[in-house]
């Protein structure tokens, strides 16, 4: 005799468990009318888990064998034979597809419409894989030692304790990640990116909030459409980009490009800089490597490291000053344009750099050059509006 397939007694076994659980009244609270229904799920070859739902979902991994869910429903209703109308309507279904197994909720429109669904789903932490798809609610995930996928049409996302790597996309709402053991995919219409940990390279975008990472184990990309952006490590390199807020890399392993239409940008340690700012200062220290600074409207100001290689550099203001800090080892060739002119533009700690006045009588751009250590990568420095500070480093 054919055995059934394993969707089809599933499937029998959750329709006859919630006929047993429909049964029950719909109970009163806080002005609505609430259902719990339980169930299990069945864990026989199971490697990938799928949740497909409407309303904010709970996702925890544990070191049990078994997989299970609790749906609590929520309506308005004028009394208790409504809501048993409307409760009796939901629609839960699991099984396996495409070598997924799945559980997938769909409640009446007045469920979804209203205080909505919330759906709790254990399951073992082993599992290769894990997704989650809500039309609208919030999503929270940890303790999964595979990777993790999440998708939200507009709620907060918050995962932890993810063994593999994650990818997480909500279409309105904020994002916070605890640890997450490989790559990290975050996407948000418009809410904050928050990062505690991440063992791979990180692509973080949001269309209107702020960017935090504290750890990265590989490069960083980070953009948003107005917010800040703080990366506190990244053994990578880092990409950050706003169009409108300050920018801080505290340290990275390669190279920072950092781009702001209305903020400033800060770097505290880097292996090569390219950074450009429209309405704010720029900030680099212990720097080394090639240096690209550029900002429209601000001051720059970069320390460079004593024994660390600098490339050919270029730091350029349209309006402030630009001081550079130099060890007194550093092999150096200067060459150093104020187009405002005039004494005092261009002050130098080094001999070997002098500043002087060019153009007819001494009239035009404030000109200084000189070769520190024998000379060495070319700095180039551009100011107008401001002075060009060589400092020595002590």
């Amino acid at each position: 005799m054919r055995k059934p397939a394993l969707s089809f007694v599933l499937a029998a076994a959750v329709a006859a468990l919630l006929a047993a659980q429909n049964d029950a009244p719909p109970v009163r609270e806080n002005g609505y009318w609430t259902r719990t229904v339980q169930g299990s799920i069945n864990t026989s070859g199971m490697e990938r888990l799928r949740v497909v739902t409407t309303g904010s979902v709970r996702l925890h991994g544990t070191g049990d064998s078994q997989a299970s869910y609790v749906i609590k429903l929520r309506v308005r209703a004028t009394d208790a034979r409504e809501a048993q109308r409307l409760l009796d309507q939901v629609n839960v279904k699991t099984g396996t597809e495409g070598g997924w197994t799945y559980i997938r909720i769909t409640p009446p429109r007045r469920v979804s419409s209203g205080a909505g669904l919330d759906l709790t789903v254990t399951g073992p932490r082993t599992l290769r894989d894990v997704r989650v798809e809500t039309l609208g609610g919030d999503v929270e995930a940890s303790g999964w030692d595979g990777g993790f996928e999440a998708r939200s049409a507009g709620g907060r996302v918050a995962i932890d304790g993810i063994g593999g790597s994650s990818e997480v996309r909500t279409a309105g709402g904020d994002i916070q990640v605890g640890t997450v053991g490989g790559d990290l995919r975050c996407s948000s219409g418009g809410g904050g990116i928050r990062v505690q940990k991440a063992g791979g390279a990180m692509w973080l975008e949001t269309g209107g909030g702020e960017i935090v990472v504290h750890e990265a184990g590989g490069d960083v990309h980070a953009e948003t459409g107005g917010g800040n952006i703080r990366i506190d490590r990244a053994v990578g390199t880092v990409l950050a980009r706003t169009a409108g807020g300050l920018i801080q890399v505290q340290q990275a392993g390669g190279m920072v490009t950092a781009e702001t239409s209305g903020g400033a940008i800060q770097v505290d340690s880097a292996k090569g800089v390219r950074c450009e700012s429209a309405g704010g200062a720029i900030r680099l220290r212990n720097v080394s490597g090639a240096l690209h600074a550029s900002a429209n409207s601000g001051s720059i100001l970069a320390q460079l490291v004593a024994n660390q290689p600098l490339g050919n550099s270029l730091l350029s203001t349209n309006a402030g000053d630009i001081t550079v800090f130099i060890p007194s080892n550093l092999a150096l060739t200067i060459q150093a344009t104020n187009e405002t002119g005039g004494p005092g533009r261009i002050v130098s700690d080094f001999a070997q750099v002098r500043p002087q006045n060019g153009g007819l009588a001494g009239v035009g751009p404030a000109v200084a050059q000189g070769e520190l250590n024998g000379g060495g990568p070319l700095l180039r420095l551009n100011a107008m509006g401001g002075t060009i500070y060589l400092r020595r480093q002590r």
